[in-house]
C-alpha cells in the first residue's frame, strides 16, 4: 500500500459509496482518533496513530453496521464492554447521529461499564464485529492501519438500517463531542497518512 494507490482508489463520485454512507470524498478526521478513507471498493481504510492523530471523541461505542476489520499494519487491542444502569453510575449512555454536527439523545443518565473480554488483532489478522457490541480499541503499536468492510448478511437487520443509531458511553460530568464535527484539512490529512505509511514499513 502506498499513497499513490490510495489517491487512485479513494472515492471521487458520491455514487461509489455504500448505501446510506455519507463519508466525504477526501481523507477525513474522525473523533474516535483516526483518519478515514472511503474507498471505491466500498471498504474504509483507517489510520490510527498515537503520534499524529489525537482523539477528541474517544468513547466506548457501537456501530451502525456489522463489519470485518483487517489489520494491514500494526496491531491493537479490541475491548468488549457490557453497559448496565446503576444509580451511582459515572457514565451516560446515548444514541448519536454519526454525521457532521449530529446530535445526541439520552438512553440512561447513570450507567456503569464492565469489561467482558478483549482480543489483540495482530498485523495480517481479521476480526468480525457486531454492530450493537459496545467496544473500544487501544493501540499496541504506535500506528495501525486497518481495512473495514461492512457485512450485511443475516441476521443484520438491513431493512431497518436507516433507523439504527450508534450508541456511546461517556463520562456523565463531561460534554458531548460529535465524532464527525471536524473532518480536518484534506491536505494535512494526506501528509499524516504519508508519514504513517513511511513509518510502518518496518512493522
Amino acid at each position: 500500500m502506498n499513497i499513490d494507490y490510495l489517491r487512485k482508489n479513494i472515492i471521487d463520485n458520491p455514487n461509489q459509496r455504500e448505501y446510506l454512507v455519507g463519508s466525504p470524498m477526501q481523507p477525513y478526521y474522525h473523533g474516535l482518533g483516526c483518519i478515514r478513507l472511503c474507498m471505491k471498493d466500498k471498504s474504509f481504510i483507517n489510520f490510527y496513530s498515537d503520534k499524529y492523530i489525537p482523539a477528541t471523541a474517544k468513547f466506548v461505542h457501537t456501530h451502525r453496521e456489522n463489519f470485518t476489520s483487517e489489520a494491514i499494519y500494526g496491531s491493537y487491542d479490541n475491548i468488549l464492554y457490557d453497559v448496565k444502569p446503576h444509580k451511582n453510575g459515572k457514565y451516560i449512555e446515548e444514541w448519536v447521529e454519526c454525521w457532521k454536527d449530529g446530535g445526541n439523545f439520552t438512553i440512561h443518565e447513570n450507567v456503569e461499564l464492565y469489561e467482558m473480554d478483549r482480543k489483540i488483532l495482530q498485523q495480517g489478522e481479521s476480526m468480525f464485529h457486531l454492530y450493537n457490541d459496545y467496544h473500544d480499541l487501544e493501540l499496541i503499536t504506535e500506528h495501525a492501519v486497518t481495512r473495514v468492510t461492512f457485512d450485511f448478511s443475516w441476521p443484520y437487520p438491513l431493512k431497518y438500517r436507516s433507523k439504527i443509531f450508534p450508541k456511546i458511553v461517556r463520562p456523565n460530568n463531561g460534554e458531548f463531542v460529535g465524532a464527525a464535527n471536524d473532518y480536518g484539512d484534506p491536505d494535512k490529512n494526506w501528509e499524516i497518512i504519508r508519514e504513517i505509511l513511511n513509518e510502518v514499513q518496518d512493522y
